[in-house]
């Protein structure tokens, strides 16, 4: 249970929900503990590690799910969910949810990437592993559920919107952070940045999808339009041998481009709403998105976004303020041109309290997202 979206999403439901009718216990494939178990557990929920790919795998869950007599099973991975809710219905789990946080299945070496491995010949994985777990997943899943209209298009396409186990339910975050002060000295000042110039900032894992090496050469060309410009990264520490050699990749094409003096690391935070409000406009060039929750929290923070033009994206322009999009076939001299124009048009405090006055009458905050899961959870489906 380390930071990332679907870990930090869900505990923020446990913050808020109410504890007395609901219980989160969390199963963590990766079989390590993680930076969020000690407050899950003073939230009164537990962390279960079983590592995916052991051989006595399955068996291990089945008694898991036995012991704690589950009502519920609401699994983030994907097509690879097929399997978890095939055991949970063996088990006489009553509810079973497949919850789709991306836009499309991203072949890496995650955990159940490798637990298929495990049950089928590295063959068999390769060319129909998918198609098994899809197959699965539509026979054991209650409920079927995306982050956004363009998460089910891609990972279930068209169909969904005629069958009443699918349905969005947009990750919902917490107002009571976006509502705090704007603290843009001290940001600056921590990150040893100076106070005149444009700051850009970034925020995600180190992962292909979200585009680092795009990022560094757009910023390259917002520098030479403004030289005293800024760019601040922010992503977890990387862990993964993937996510090392890309890191050591983008700091690679910082030093060939003369960029060190102007390219921050923050490494991994916890405030970040403190530090997207401190900045004057976020570059955001993903390849693919399931949602984009920085987005939302730049959306909610006021602080205008220069996103890829991708369908999630596009999906909260139309629902929120102070975003753009961009198609990734666009000139880096074009996205650092508009980059520089939206950073030049500082909002208002009272431009960013309407924004935040606006994401909090959204579809976006926690409560919203808390509401249509609880129903979920209940077995209320049919009338939600």
């Amino acid at each position: 249970m380390g930071r990332g979206g679907a870990e930090m999403r869900t505990v923020e439901l446990l913050r808020n929900i109410d504890r007395r009718r609901y219980r989160f216990d969390f199963c963590a494939l990766s079989g390590l503990n993680g930076e969020l178990d000690a407050e899950i557990r003073d939230l009164d929920g537990e962390v279960h590690p079983l590592r995916a790919g052991r051989r006595d795998f399955a068996r291990r869950f089945e008694h898991l799910l036995r012991r704690g007599r589950y009502d519920v099973v609401h699994s983030h991975l994907h097509y690879h969910s097929g399997y978890l809710l095939r055991l949970a219905a063996r088990c006489g789990v009553p509810v079973r949810v497949a919850h789709f946080r991306n836009a499309r299945a991203q072949r890496c070496g995650t955990p159940m990437r490798r637990l298929a491995r495990s049950l089928l010949s590295p063959v068999v994985e390769r060319f129909a592993g998918d198609r098994v777990m899809r197959r699965w997943m539509d026979r054991y899943a209650t409920d079927i559920l995306g982050v956004s209209r363009a998460a089910l298009d891609s990972a279930w396409g068209p169909r969904w919107r005629s069958d009443p186990r699918c349905r969005v339910v947009y990750d919902g975050l917490e107002s009571a952070p976006l509502a705090a002060a704007r603290d843009v000295a001290g940001v600056r000042r921590e990150f040893g940045l100076a106070e005149d110039g444009p700051l850009c900032i970034h925020v995600g894992r180190m992962t292909q999808q979200k585009n680092h090496l795009r990022l560094v050469s757009i910023f390259r060309e917002v520098c030479r339009r403004e030289p005293a410009a800024r760019l601040l990264i922010v992503s977890r520490t990387a862990v993964s041998r993937n996510e090392k050699a890309l890191e050591r990749s983008v700091r690679r094409r910082i030093d060939e481009l003369a960029l060190g003096d102007r390219v921050v690391f923050s490494g991994e935070r916890t405030d970040v709403p403190r530090l997207i409000k401190a900045a004057d406009v976020l570059i955001f060039p993903s390849i693919i998105e399931g949602l984009g929750d920085v987005v939302l929290e730049s959306c909610a923070c006021g602080t205008p976004v220069l996103g890829s033009d991708v369908p999630s994206i596009r999906e909260i322009a139309g629902r929120l303020g102070g975003v753009r999009c961009l198609p990734l076939s666009e000139s880096d001299a074009k996205w650092g041109e508009l980059a520089v124009a939206m950073a030049a048009e500082a909002p208002s405090a009272e431009q960013r309290r309407a924004a935040l006055e606006a994401f909090i009458l959204s579809e976006f905050t926690v409560e919203k997202c808390m509401e249509s899961l609880c129903r979920i959870w209940r077995g209320g489906a049919a009338d939600a």
